[in-house]
């Protein structure tokens, strides 16, 4: 099962609290470079199997998970996110600073997880909404999404050159907004690809 392993993850609580500032430090630049604001409220965060990797241990440092077969659960959940030669993931998430209107804001922006667009030159690629495997409605709108990019060979090029604009947009009828994808990104993305 390449790419995400259970060996490679630590389920005991306290051995990777001793660990876990080291870890922190060492991913969060990596994660904030692998992130785009695409608006106010909206951002994505390219997956690849570094950040997967921290995001599992999280998860089960966070749900206090110590048996294997729940630890297995995560990282099914996240294994779907892993880039492939065709494809990135990102996760997308919708940010707001009152927390009183969440809910409204959400119900506001409903469907907006089908709306994502990855736009290469003239070539536009359509995000596709990959629910958790326990998610009940795909049409249900929350503040954490995963989003795919399936890109055919000759976007793959276009992404790889940077001549070429590359632009994260979304066209919601209450949310607009498009943004350039950063080179350093691109290039980020263009080796998860590889």
């Amino acid at each position: 099962m390449p790419g995400l392993n259970l060996d490679e993850l630590i389920l005991d609580r306290e051995q990777y609290r001793a660990v876990r500032a080291e870890v922190r430090a060492r991913m969060l630049p990596l994660r904030r470079s692998r992130r785009v604001q695409v608006g106010d409220a909206l951002a994505l965060e390219f997956e690849n199997e570094q950040t997967l990797r921290y995001q599992v241990q999280e998860m089960i440092y966070a749900e206090n998970i110590t048996s294997e077969a729940a630890a297995g659960e995560e990282i099914e959940t996240y294994r779907r996110l892993l880039p492939t030669a065709g494809s990135v993931s990102a996760t997308m998430f919708l940010e707001f600073a009152d927390l009183d209107t969440v809910r409204t804001s959400l119900d506001g922006l409903s469907g907006i997880q089908h709306l994502i667009e990855l736009r290469l030159g003239s070539s536009r690629i359509a995000g596709v909404d990959v629910p958790p495997p326990d998610e009940a409605d795909d049409r249900q709108t929350y503040s954490v999404h995963f989003v795919r990019f399936d890109l055919a060979p000759a976007q793959r090029a276009d992404l790889a050159n940077l001549t070429v604009p590359a632009q994260l947009s979304v066209e919601h009828p209450a949310y607009r907004a498009a943004t350039e994808l950063p080179a350093e990104l691109r290039t980020q993305l263009v080796a998860d690809l590889a």
